[in-house]
């Protein structure tokens, strides 16, 4: 780890990453090519810029795997960051007719977390396909959701109601998501979308720590001194609950792309594949599909492009 993290700082004092920390810096949106990033050498540039920046940064991937891999390789560059995934809602990127319930809570937990700046600057790794799909609203995600703060009072009969409502299963032990245990002053919580439970410990009603933790082992992972519980969000949103991505952040947010051409030909292809879809579904019978084409709320290509315009790339 030591040798890690001298490499990373040997690229945040490098002459590069001030070159590109002095163009975002200029008055208007800047427009930056980066060339010769091969291999992992764009997870340290990225790392190095964006622990020196301190706004927003979102990497654009080809696809889901390369994004899966950056994302878990910066995750480790910095242990006290929480890097974002942010995957599309389905089972296979661009197939629209099977949802994946665990990608869409992913999904509203990185929302979530950006809205209520879980982090102090957000970093979102994200691809093509994922764009394509509005996202649920925050400010009305924020009416569904309860907020724990380390020092702060807990009532644990009001939490107890509200976990069972929002679709918790009580438990002993909790091992996946949507489980709550209770033993005594201990509370674990496996929120929906969530990668590992969290563990909150009261002295009294008074939250005395909040820290992610392994189940398997039951060792803690991180401290944190706050978190948001959402709902089991599904088949609670329609359309006009939905919005871009990108309305989610702010103007100051630092676009990454990994290859412009490539990002703007595989939206046209989601565009076209939706299409047909939705051609399908019109001269069909199954309600559960014309369901699911109205919860999905697409964007167009054309839409997701001119709101790049006024950001540095």
């Amino acid at each position: 780890m030591d040798n890690l993290e001298g490499l990373l700082e040997m690229y945040q004092n490098s002459g590069t990453t001030r070159d590109i920390l002095n163009g975002l810096q200029k008055e208007g949106a800047s427009r930056l090519l980066l060339s010769g990033m091969t291999g992992a050498l764009e997870c340290f540039v990225l790392t190095a810029v964006f622990k020196e920046h301190h706004v927003p940064h979102v990497f654009i991937a080809e696809d889901k795997e390369e994004a899966a891999y950056i994302q878990n390789t910066i995750d480790q560059f910095i242990p006290n960051q929480t890097v974002l995934f942010f995957p599309d809602s389905f089972k296979h990127p661009g197939s629209f007719e099977e949802i994946d319930i665990n990608n869409v809570l992913i999904r509203t937990e990185a929302i979530n977390k950006i809205y209520t700046a879980y982090n102090k600057k957000d970093l979102l790794i994200t691809y093509p396909e994922a764009l394509f799909e509005k996202v649920i609203d925050p400010t009305h995600l924020d009416k569904q959701k309860i907020t724990i703060k380390k020092e702060e009072d807990l009532d644990q009969e009001t939490l107890l109601e509200f976990l069972i409502e929002y679709g918790f299963e009580r438990t002993d032990f909790v091992y996946e998501p949507g489980q709550f245990s209770i033993r005594g002053g201990i509370i674990d919580i496996f929120s929906f979308g969530n990668e590992w439970p969290y563990r909150v410990e009261l002295f009294d009603e008074e939250v005395e720590s909040i820290r992610l933790f392994n189940p398997n082992t039951q060792l803690s992972l991180k401290n944190i001194e706050r978190v948001s519980i959402i709902p089991n969000i599904s088949n609670r949103f329609g359309q006009e609950h939905k919005i871009s991505l990108f309305e989610v952040f702010n103007k100051e947010t630092v676009l990454w792309i990994k290859d412009v051409n490539h990002l703007v030909e595989k939206l046209a292809i989601c565009e076209n594949k939706a299409r047909s879809f939705a051609e399908h579904i019109k001269n069909s019978d199954d309600e559960k599909l014309k369901t699911l084409l109205d919860e999905r709320a697409f964007i167009l290509p054309d839409t997701i492009i001119s709101e790049f315009e006024s950001r540095n790339i």
